[in-house]
């Protein structure tokens, strides 16, 4: 139950940037908007974990939690990696344009989160501005937006869920990370401008670094 719920809390930080980068836009995502994210993550993790078990009942040469172990490792490097360097190539200063008038704009392209599609060592950028963000222009997610939305972060989850089930980690810890994944998002909107930049820069280690943890000691 603890590993699992660790595991969950891994799988779920994502939630939490987005929360807070569409809180720094002032986009709303509404309850019922977080339970279609919620279900995607809930689809794609019970296929994840029944492409493992399938996967379990086959395997003869290699015991499948060493196997397992390994995918979360190979995971949390990789993760942790694409965040180091996000880190060394992030410029000092963000580039402003100025309009006719004369006045400075902002940049109209940010990086409102990087979602990791770790298990093909893909990383799928998101660029959204906050009129792309909020499509028709209302400030808050709909559930049209919402499905876009969790089928993204569901595919962040996808790759560990495969892992999950190599190791033995039971079917409950679906739930676990859909309700974590639920609880992130609304954190981070409420978390909004109040945690410092220096605590948010670490948090964005985390999911690389327990993800390692949990696959060490699987093998130990």
């Amino acid at each position: 139950m603890g590993m699992a719920m660790i595991l969950a809390l891994a799988l779920s930080l994502d939630g939490l940037g987005v929360g807070m980068a569409y809180g720094l836009k002032r986009i709303r995502i509404p309850l019922s908007s977080m339970m279609i994210i919620g279900f995607c993550t809930t689809l794609a993790m019970t296929v994840s974990m029944y492409c493992g078990h399938l996967i379990t009942s086959q395997l003869t040469v290699i015991h499948p939690g060493i196997l397992g172990a390994v995918v979360l490792i190979a995971i949390g490097s990789y993760q942790l990696i694409q965040t180091l360097k996000g880190r060394a190539e992030l410029p000092e200063a963000v580039p402003v344009m100025t309009t006719a008038a004369g006045q400075i704009d902002d940049n109209p392209y940010r990086t409102l989160f990087c979602i990791n599609l770790n298990f093909f060592g893909l990383v799928i950028q998101v660029l959204k501005t906050p009129d792309a963000a909020d499509i028709d222009g209302s400030g808050v997610i709909t559930l049209n937006e919402s499905l876009l939305l969790g089928v993204a972060l569901s595919l962040d989850a996808f790759a560990s869920g495969v892992a999950a089930a190599l190791t033995g980690i039971l079917w409950y810890v679906i739930g676990m990370v859909t309700l974590m994944q639920i609880l992130m998002i609304f954190t981070g909107q409420v978390l909004t401008g109040r945690l410092p930049a220096s605590v948010l820069a670490r948090v964005r280690y985390l999911p690389g670094i327990v993800l390692i943890l949990i696959g060490s000691l699987k093998i130990i």
